[in-house]
């Protein structure tokens, strides 16, 4: 078992995982890491030597694919994985990746799946993984059917599928709808929450001796172990080198915050993507396509949860993919903008604010009409007025509009002041 995996971890935690035959899901927000998560469980499986069959509802074999490599990439790296090439292996022999569009799946298709790969390659899955429900627009009898073909095919299923936000509040031995009642058919429900820079992975439902009373913190770039990453973010404005802006290198704003880390000292991760010209290039990160479908987001979920509509277009899109990496990577995150009368965030931008409400980040917005600052109150579920902030993260999020004014750019000059003291120190 690798070390620091969320398998290992949950085993360790007392919590067994759904045997032979029985379902578990994972339900959580969109973005927050349910495929890796699922990918940890599938590499964890075929490095015990049983073999997987991964479906997945939107992302190519390539795609998948890609998603274990960078897994085996992540433990050969930090010396927790000694062979990868016997690991890539036994990938090779022990896994297989099938690909539908999310309108074109059902368990009858995957019946017979299973027999044309039990007939004609004599592979037969321990472990079936589904990534992709949407269990928002999903039924009963789904659920119901996707039992029984555990059942008849002697495995092990594990689904991943979104859930709403209003899941996060509910305690152990909840069901969220439209799970409500049907306890019997689920062994085992895994839920992913965010917990400021970390993700939590909490047991609604399944053995254990007390399901939900320890979640256990996951990294949210590879979904392993907290404990097994980096060292803590605590910050110190003594040394400003030690802090890092994510932020995606546009005019206005963002271009603001990265002048600002330049000249204090800090360090850039600026992501862009092929074919846009960023305005800054010191720590520039280019996405590739795989890592940019990391960040994908239906602009119909953005307009729903923004409650606007968004115009559907490449370069768009391509603007909420480098958000989500943006505010992915930060413990908190600064936006300057415009708050809406209905409490969301004007522009594409926007969409930063909203993630890191949505993954309960501490967030700051500058709101260039009122010429002042709001952080979001989560108990109160409004924005509240508040001082200059100072950045209380070694990694945080600068992000923003475009048309940045004299207002907005003396607001993000202050939160380096405030944190950083008023004399900037020298670049080196």
């Amino acid at each position: 078992m690798l070390e620091g995996s969320p398998a290992q971890l949950l085993g360790d935690s007392g919590v067994v995982a759904p045997s032979v035959g029985s379902l578990g899901l994972i339900l959580a927000p969109a973005g927050l890491g349910k495929t890796t998560l699922l990918v940890q469980f599938g590499l964890a499986e075929v490095l015990a030597g049983r073999s997987v069959l991964h479906v997945s509802l939107g992302e190519s074999i390539g795609e998948v694919r890609g998603r274990y490599d960078a897994l085996l990439d992540d433990y050969h790296r930090r010396g927790r994985l000694e062979d990868r090439a016997a690991a890539a292996s036994a990938l090779d022999q022990h896994h297989m990746v099938q690909s539908y569009s999310r309108d074109g799946f059902s368990t009858v298709k995957l019946t017979g799946l299973l027999g044309i790969l039990a007939e004609h390659a004599s592979f037969r899955p321990r472990t079936i993984l589904i990534d992709g429900i949407d269990w928002l627009a999903g039924s009963r009898a789904q659920l119901a059917a996707s039992k029984a073909l555990a059942w008849a095919h002697g495995t092990t299923l594990w689904i991943a599928g979104l859930s709403e936000p209003a899941a996060e509040q509910l305690g152990p031995e909840q069901l969220p709808a439209p799970f409500t009642g049907l306890d019997k058919l689920i062994d085992c429900l895994l839920q992913l929450r965010a917990r400021g820079g970390a993700v939590e992975l909490r047991t609604c439902l399944g053995e254990g001796p007390d399901p939900a009373a320890q979640p256990i913190l996951l990294d949210p770039s590879y979904m392993r172990g907290l404990d097994d990453g980096p060292g803590p973010d605590a910050p110190d404005p003594r040394y400003p080198a030690r802090y890092t802006l994510y932020s995606g290198a546009a005019p206005g704003s963002e271009a603001c915050f990265g002048e600002m880390a330049e000249r204090y000292g800090l360090a850039e991760v600026n992501f862009s993507y092929p074919g846009h010209e960023p305005a800054r290039q010191r720590g520039l990160v280019i996405l590739s396509e795989r890592e940019l479908r990391q960040g994908d987001v239906s602009l119909a979920y953005a307009s729903r949860r923004m409650d606007r509509g968004f115009e559907e277009s490449h370069a768009f899109r391509r603007v909420l993919q480098t958000l989500w990496h943006q505010v992915h990577g930060a413990n908190e995150v600064f936006v300057v903008g415009e708050i809406h009368e209905d409490g969301t965030l004007a522009g594409g931008t926007g969409w930063g604010g909203e993630l890191a409400r949505l993954w309960s980040k501490r967030v700051s917005v500058f709101d260039q009409q009122r010429c002042g600052w709001f952080h979001w109150d989560r108990g109160e579920r409004r924005w509240l007025a508040t001082d200059t902030p100072s950045i209380s993260s070694r990694r945080f999020c600068g992000t923003g509009t475009r048309n940045l004014n004299a207002a907005g750019r003396a607001a993000i000059e202050s939160v380096f002041s405030a944190t950083f003291g008023e004399s900037a120190p020298p670049s080196a």
